[in-house]
């Protein structure tokens, strides 16, 4: 069901109220008043007369008793500042006859620049008006002049009440805010702690399995390791077989090795002796496979077997061709 709308129209000595409800008129009534004392009594008559259902009160107030002025030459000033403004020059304006003036006033467009609509009326009668909405239990909407309902003419208790009203919701609404960030920051923290346990419990369930992994891979790469040395020390090995067999393919028949030293690098000694020894340098240096081969020392003849043979100490290797080189 929606909610019908009392309108009244007030004049100088008559009341006119309508009821609306949905754009129809319902209901019609009207009362007299001879001073503003009367005034409230008039509307909660008018209230008790219209159809149930009417909660909201909308009043247009004809001229008399609202005055109407068009002001012109006045200062470029915002909206808001120029209704404060008007009231307060509202004697300059409107006539006052000893009583309060409600005023407000609107800039009348881009089309008469400087020019301003104003309105006032006798603070005793809007207050009164007021008086009687709330004796009614209605809900006063506005206050307007007839063929101005821009303008607005609330008394100054009702815009303080309303302004009052607006700041509370302002603080309610602030705190229902505040509540609602505070209730979700704690949910959130509270998530993250219960998230946090089941991470927590799960890395703790984890953690042997997780160990045995990481010993296995450790394990791993030690038998990779051992299995790289033991590949190079099997290739080491068949050089080293290739270059004895080399070297001892090499040498004359009349020759014997007595010691066969060398290192990673490709450097070395031979010692033995032969029939002769630079016969020995010659074939090894032919051979290719060692460089720098040379001699380490002087040859020392000896009797072998009843035979002279020399003994020698050969060198080879990168250093041991380079001292040939030079020497």
């Amino acid at each position: 069901m929606r909610v019908a709308r009392l309108g009244l129209r007030i004049g100088r000595a008559t009341l006119r109220a309508e009821a609306v409800r949905t754009g129809v008129v319902t209901w019609a009534g009207e009362v007299s008043y001879t001073d503003v004392t009367e005034l409230a009594d008039a509307i909660a008559r008018l209230a008790a007369e219209a159809p149930a259902g009417c909660r909201w009160l909308r009043v247009v107030l004809e001229r008399p008793p609202a005055q109407f002025r068009t002001l012109v030459d006045l200062p470029p000033v915002k909206a808001g500042h120029l209704a404060a403004l008007v009231a307060q020059q509202a004697g300059r304006f409107f006539r006052k006859n000893g009583q309060a003036l409600v005023t407000d006033a609107a800039w009348v467009g881009k089309e008469a620049p400087g020019v301003a609509r104003a309105a006032a009326v006798e603070e005793p009668l809007v207050e009164a008006i007021a008086a009687g909405a709330r004796a009614a239990g209605l809900w006063l909407e506005t206050i307007a002049p007839a063929d101005h309902h821009t303008l607005r003419l609330l008394p100054h208790s009702e815009r303080e009440s309303r302004e009052r009203a607006a700041r509370r919701r302002t603080r309610r609404l602030a705190l229902a805010t505040c509540s609602v960030w505070l209730t979700a920051g704690a949910l959130l923290c509270g998530r993250l702690l219960w998230e946090r346990r089941v991470v927590e419990q799960e890395l703790a369930t984890v953690a042997q399995p997780l160990a045995a992994v990481l010993e296995a891979r450790r394990e791993l790469r030690d038998a990779e390791t051992t299995l790289n040395a033991v590949a190079a020390a099997e290739r080491e090995r068949g050089r080293s077989l290739g270059l004895i067999a080399a070297v001892t393919g090499a040498l004359p028949d009349s020759s014997v090795l007595t010691s066969f030293a060398w290192t990673g690098d490709g450097t070395g000694v031979l010692v033995g002796a032969a029939r002769h020894a630079t016969d020995v340098v010659a074939r090894l240096d032919r051979l290719g496979t060692l460089a720098g081969v040379r001699l380490g020392g002087p040859v020392v003849r000896e009797p072998i077997a009843g035979r002279e043979w020399e003994r020698f100490t050969i060198l080879f290797g990168r250093d041991g061709g380079r001292g040939r080189d030079g020497s």
